[in-house]
């Protein structure tokens, strides 16, 4: 076989531009999917933008400002936040982060806790009323509260990241 035969000559060509023509359109894809992935999670930080702030607030009313005020943490009490925890996730809770969503399921599976075993007008149990808080802002021994998750969500605590996570 002669390698400086035209056939053979046009032969590779062929072969090398089919092989340079699916690279490009390989290359082409991945841009293009990147492209859509990063404009859709562009569209779930609007959203967090817009809904952060009211689980925020949520956090504010019964956490931080129930016990600064030295309030009672009641059977009603855990009623009335798991209630309006409960309302904001019908809307909000969609665009939680796995490490958003992980906190807020553990927040009211306590508080769940809460209201099952204190009687009413009763003050929630001091280890229950902790784990409630813990859950909220984290502590030593329990690692991050989904307060920490949200504002790293909206960039308050890193960068900012439009990249989904490979499990890092």
């Amino acid at each position: 076989m002669n390698l400086n035969s035209p056939a053979v000559v046009a032969l590779i060509a062929a072969v090398v531009s089919v092989v340079g023509t699916l690279l490009t359109v390989r290359a082409a894809i991945r841009t293009n999917h990147n492209a859509a992935v990063q404009a859709q999670f562009q569209e779930i930080i609007k959203k967090r933008i817009e809904f952060y702030p009211k689980l925020w607030k949520i956090h504010i009313r019964y956490e931080t400002n129930w016990t600064l005020d030295g309030l009672p943490k009641t059977r009603e009490w855990a009623e009335q936040y798991l209630k309006e925890l409960s309302e904001f996730n019908l809307e909000g809770g969609v665009f939680f982060s796995q490490p958003v969503y992980e906190r807020f399921f553990a927040l009211r599976r306590h508080l769940h806790e809460a209201v099952e075993v204190t009687r009413p007008g009763a003050e929630v149990s001091g280890e229950l009323a902790r784990a409630i808080r813990l859950s909220v802002y984290g502590g030593p021994g329990h690692g991050r509260g989904l307060a920490n998750h949200v504002k790293d969500d909206l960039g308050s605590y890193q960068s900012a990241s439009l990249v989904k996570d490979r499990g890092k």
